[in-house]
């Protein structure tokens, strides 16, 4: 009788494991058949969702300009109409970026100007597809999918400036007496805190960027030399 009971729970163990087995298998598939659909959507299967268009190395800094390899209305006309500004002089980089999160592809492009005397101007532009529906996703309704509201990235934003004044007054960097938060902020180059902001997703993180005035003395310039300004919204 009990080697009756041991034989049926091996029984029962090894189905078990098979049914998990396949689960597993059926998911995989599931996954990559999602996966390939999206492949095929690419227009040239030679490249990638993401390519390199145009690269300019001839002058003093590189220019990388991509384009997307998706049927996307008027998407790359826009990236084009955004870099031709900066393309053919000397004084600027063109780099770019992009991340693939579930059923978003998300594109940032960073133009670093050395136009100016001081410290560099960056601008940023970002595009975020739905790769089901071939369509960019707006602002609005990237905020929607992650449940948040232009109030909620403004207090983000506001909270990191000042998190970025407190710790130069800190490290006695800048003096409080000669200028205030206020003053900081000014100096920062912006009318308001969602001035400029152009949103990314990555590993399943909202981002935004927010470019700034990096520079109106010496030690600021060194604060922010690095900085990406990428500030993570949601995590």
């Amino acid at each position: 009788m009990f080697k009756n009971l041991k034989t049926n729970k091996k029984y029962q163990l090894i189905i078990v494991i098979i049914i998990l087995v396949l689960l597993i298998l059926g998911l995989f598939f599931v996954f990559r058949k999602k996966e390939a659909n999206y492949d095929s959507k690419l227009i040239n299967k030679d490249y990638g969702y993401i390519y390199t268009y145009t690269e300019n190395n001839t002058g003093t800094f590189s220019k990388q300009v991509p384009h997307i390899n998706l049927p996307v209305e008027n998407i790359n006309e826009e990236i084009d109409t955004f870099v031709s500004p900066y393309l053919n002089k000397d004084d600027n980089i063109i780099t770019y970026d992009y991340s693939l999160t579930n059923n978003i592809l998300s594109l940032v492009i960073r133009i670093i100007s050395f136009k100016e005397q001081n410290a560099p101007i960056n601008y940023f532009k970002t595009f975020n597809i739905n790769l089901d529906s071939l369509e960019i996703i707006s602002a609005e309704e990237l905020l929607k999918l992650f449940k948040i509201d232009n109030d909620y990235v403004q207090k983000k934003l506001e909270k990191k400036f000042q998190d970025f004044y407190y710790e130069l007054v800190f490290d006695a960097k800048v003096d409080e007496s000669k200028c205030n938060l206020e003053c900081f902020i000014e100096r920062r180059g912006f009318f308001g805190y969602m001035q400029d902001v152009n949103y990314y997703v990555s590993d399943s993180k909202l981002i935004a960027y927010k470019p700034f005035i990096i520079n109106s003395s010496t030690w600021e310039y060194e604060y922010f030399k690095d900085f990406s300004f990428s500030f993570e919204i949601v995590g």
